[in-house]
């Protein structure tokens, strides 16, 4: 029979600083890496919302038989009515934080769905997406 004394139980304090350095060390070592993948990923969401967005539009225009504009200024997106401008559609919705779109768009979608853009150039510090307008399913790279 095996007995144990008090002594023998738990961990000392030079093991619990071992392995706290070790922690820190992979910690450190991988939060680069986090940071570009968040920064991928806010990329992606703002295409995606955009995507979106613009689906959204050429629905309206195609099933009430009118025009349907999207605008993206600075970090926003709207779906806006040119006939009731003061009556929005859609919330404004916004951008991921560090991406930017190559200027001021305005994306008009006309009756039969057809939009007057061809695609929309996003970036931030990680790369850049393209948003195919005149794809059926607005697809992005």
């Amino acid at each position: 029979m095996l007995v144990r004394t008090k002594a023998d139980c738990g961990f000392s304090l030079t093991e619990l600083l071992l392995v706290l350095a070790v922690i820190t060390v992979v910690a450190s070592l991988s939060l680069p890496a986090f940071r570009g993948t968040m920064s991928s990923y806010r990329l992606k969401a703002s295409a995606d919302l955009i995507a979106g967005e613009l689906d959204a539009a050429r629905v309206m225009a195609i099933s009430r038989g009118t025009i349907y504009e999207v605008r993206i200024a600075g970090s926003s997106v709207r779906v806006i009515d040119p006939q009731d401008e003061g009556n929005p559609p859609r919330i404004e919705k916004f951008l991921e934080e560090g991406v930017t779109v190559d200027g001021t768009r305005t994306i008009t979608f006309q009756p039969r769905g057809t939009a007057t853009e061809a695609n929309i150039r996003l970036q931030n510090e990680t790369g850049e997406a393209t948003i195919d307008v005149t794809s059926p399913d607005f697809s992005h790279t």
